[in-house]
């Protein structure tokens, strides 16, 4: 079909049935944001219908979960840099339905961050203009969604919902209700609970308001506003704090989230820094709301204070300046989407406002469609392209259960943990992955290496790459193990993706 004939049916559909009026009905307005979600959940390495390999990321995450499900306690026995929410928030799909769980439980999170982003776009432009916006973020998205139920995805619920409160703070003119505020303040702990550097947003705004209210000489309500968010954060964390009481992890918690997280992050020199912000600002237009904010403070954009986009500018600033400590992974950037959201908006609402032209709406789609092309690839790649690069992976873990017992462990070298969503038996470490992400905990290494030797486990398994090398080993972590293999095991298994050795009886 040729493009004027694409524009031609979309301007009689938008004169024949009034976008504006269809999407007056909830019904359909929550269908058609459904559908948007499902395009972005349906290119996850988790959808059941497709067959690919996990993420690394994903990997470790998923294995993590399943360890929860299996009564591990986190950190003691499985060890990873993130937050504890992050696996939480996966763990009651994958007890209902396995992965095909934690997919549907992606698809419910894309589907609330889809709706307060909607929201968001409700208080810059109207109805339709507002959907095409959440759309056209969509667009956006595909370029830095590709590690699927990780910690950017998890958190997109807590950012997108504070950020409408935000905006909506300053927009109708209401005050903001103790449940918001509280609402504000549970979302941060909880976002700051699956990964630490996410609290950028919060700081931002919240200092804003605070210094607004203290100028204006609004003690009471600021006293307000502190307390409200105070307890939606202690709220949020109560939970946490028993988990961690109960199972007496508070040290394990301290040197694998806290000292670990930070430690990596500022580690990086000042030249590292600096090539890291323009690398994150540089990804598909993600200098822009920069831009926009400061444009916005000087023209007095719809007659609002000042401190909205001072507030705006700061989070967005100190969400890429947080991000560029540690990025080399453009999915990090899936944090800064919210902000894309009064952009877009903003943008497709000058445009069709003041564009005089006969097929302006269909011209408006098509912009947007160019300048977020290469989300637009990926998401036509994943729709029109399937692979089968997932079948060694299960065949691996098949391998592996017939070939031991229960009560036999395995560990996999290197820092890919595909194998173990995938087979019965359980690792032989809590480092199930092995990682300069654990280089900052104390003793980490040695730990690992003495209780693999000491036990030596029934299984060890390579992951390789395209190339047939073992993916991420170094003979930092593994130099003793492969001396191991030698002596104590031989090659079970060897189909291009994954190598297993087993211990020789």
């Amino acid at each position: 079909m040729k493009i004027e004939q694409v524009c031609a049916l979309y301007l009689t559909a938008d004169k024949n049935m009034n976008l504006d009026k269809i999407l007056s009905n909830k019904r359909a307005l929550y269908a058609g944001l459904a559908l948007v979600a499902f395009s972005l959940v349906w290119t996850s390495t988790l959808n059941p219908f497709a067959n690919r390999i996990m993420n690394i990321d994903t990997s470790v995450y998923i294995a993590i979960t399943q360890g929860l499900s299996r009564g591990f306690v986190l950190y003691s026995e499985l060890a990873d840099n993130k937050g504890p929410v992050l696996y939480f928030m996966s763990l009651p799909g994958f007890l209902v339905a396995g992965l095909t769980g934690v997919w549907v439980t992606q698809f419910v999170l894309m589907y609330i961050s889809l709706f307060f982003m909607y929201k968001i776009a409700l208080l810059f432009t109207g109805t339709k203009t507002s959907f095409l916006t959440v759309a056209f973020t969509s667009l956006a998205m595909h370029s830095f969604y590709y590690v699927h139920a990780g910690t950017e995805e998890y958190a997109l619920p807590f950012l997108a919902a504070s950020l409408y409160i935000f905006t909506k703070h300053y927009f109708d003119g209401k005050k903001t209700s103790f449940l918001e505020l509280v609402i504000l303040g549970a979302s941060f702990a909880w976002a700051t609970m699956i990964r630490l550097n996410m609290f950028p947003l919060w700081a931002g705004f919240c200092l804003v308001i605070v210094i607004e209210s203290l100028a204006k000489k609004r003690f009471v309500e600021t006293f307000k506003y502190i307390g409200a968010f105070t307890l939606g954060t202690a709220a949020a964390l109560f939970p946490i704090f028993l988990y961690l009481q109960r199972h007496g992890i508070f040290l394990d918690f301290y040197y694998n989230v806290i000292v670990s997280g930070a430690e990596r992050g500022f580690s990086l020199s000042l030249q590292g820094f600096v090539n890291n912000f323009y690398l994150v600002i540089n990804r598909n237009f993600s200098f822009i709301p920069l831009i926009v904010s400061v444009v916005w403070f000087f023209i007095k954009y719809k007659n609002l204070s000042g401190f909205y986009f001072a507030g705006f500018f700061l989070s967005y600033l100190l969400s890429v300046m947080f991000l560029s400590f540690t990025t080399g992974n453009s999915h990090w950037n899936l944090i800064l989407i919210p902000f894309f959201v009064p952009m877009i908006a903003f943008f497709s609402d000058l445009f069709l406002n003041n564009v005089k032209m006969k097929y302006k709406h269909a011209a408006l789609i098509i912009l947007f469609c160019v300048a977020f092309s290469e989300g637009l690839a990926r998401l036509g790649f994943y729709v029109f392209f399937t692979f089968d690069s997932a079948t060694p992976i299960r065949a691996a873990g098949r391998i592996i259960d017939e070939n031991t017992r229960d009560g036999d462990t395995i560990i996999t070298l290197g820092a890919r943990a595909d194998i173990y969503p995938f087979t019965q038996r359980v690792p032989a470490s809590r480092f199930i992955f092995q990682s300069e992400a654990f280089d900052n905990i104390p003793g980490a290494r040695e730990e690992f290496v003495s209780g693999i030797l000491n036990d030596r486990p029934k299984i060890i398994a390579f992951l390789l790459d395209e190339n047939g090398a073992a993916y991420m080993v170094n003979h930092w972590w593994h130099g003793e193990i492969f001396a191991m293999l030698e002596t104590d095991y031989r090659l079970l298994e060897d189909n291009g993706r994954v190598r297993i050795f087993i211990r020789i009886e």
